[in-house]
């Protein structure tokens, strides 16, 4: 089985994807076990991770400065080097899977070339993400909060249109509750249908939520602006992940 993970960055995929990796499916092309995530190891595959980047002109760019584009397209190569890929872990791996957060973007151009596959999909409360990236660059925190606020419901909202058009299998899983308790992690297990490693560090769920102006300020001019709630997509997906 292939195993496709979409989630926002600092979402939780790195987990999922370790999880799965060090339970017997195939997650990165390689992996230091003496690396932490602080130090590089999101358990990414590279090969899947810079088609993404190509596809997206996003290399470089700060996952807080990566919005979807208006057009996006794949070149014939590129589609035939997606399913050159596919092949080539298909014949190496019973199971395999990736991970990367532009894969929110990407995936129905990968959709189209995979074969039978699952979707695992997590996500996390802002307000969580906004602890880990306030202080993320050197600009003022106002910054910080109105594109988090944008990239959240970009990301997302991808998600959810995926999910309401797909007929693929799907789970979605909520970050914050699959670190505090068992629930969570038993859903992923009987998803995948196999006993998995819990590979879950509470030393590495941070940013832990609470209420922050600045946050709090650019969801409402968000929603001023666009017409798009953060709060009501939280409880889209709350609902999405309950009916499952």
């Amino acid at each position: 089985m292939i195993y496709v993970v979409l989630g926002m960055h600092k979402s939780g995929t790195s987990f999922i994807s370790q999880t799965l990796h060090h339970s017997g499916i195939n997650m990165v092309d390689e992996v230091n076990r003496d690396l932490s995530y602080d130090q590089g190891n999101k358990y990414e595959r590279e090969s899947t991770k810079a088609l993404n980047q190509e596809i997206l002109c996003s290399e470089g760019i700060h996952s807080l400065n990566l919005s979807l584009p208006e057009k996006l397209s794949v070149t014939k190569d590129q589609q035939e080097r997606m399913q050159s890929l596919i092949e080539d872990y298909d014949e190496r791996f019973d199971s395999w899977g990736f991970k990367d957060p532009r894969t929110c973007f990407t995936y129905p151009f990968w959709e189209k070339v995979l074969p039978r596959h699952k979707l695992i999909v997590v996500y996390r409360p802002i307000e969580e993400l906004w602890k880990r990236y306030r202080r993320s660059r050197k600009v003022l925190f106002p910054l910080n909060a109105i594109q988090l606020v944008k990239r959240w419901y970009e990301h997302n909202a991808r998600i959810v249109k995926y999910l309401q058009q797909t007929n693929i299998h799907y789970l979605i899983l909520d970050y914050s509750l699959a670190m505090r308790e068992q629930t969570e992690f038993n859903r992923l297990q009987r998803f995948v249908g196999a006993r998995l490693n819990d590979e879950r560090d509470t030393r590495l769920y941070r940013g832990r939520g609470g209420k922050y102006i600045f946050l709090t300020i650019a969801k409402r001019l968000y929603y001023i602006q666009r017409k798009r709630s953060v709060d009501e997509m939280v409880r889209h997906l709350n609902v999405l992940r309950l009916k499952q």
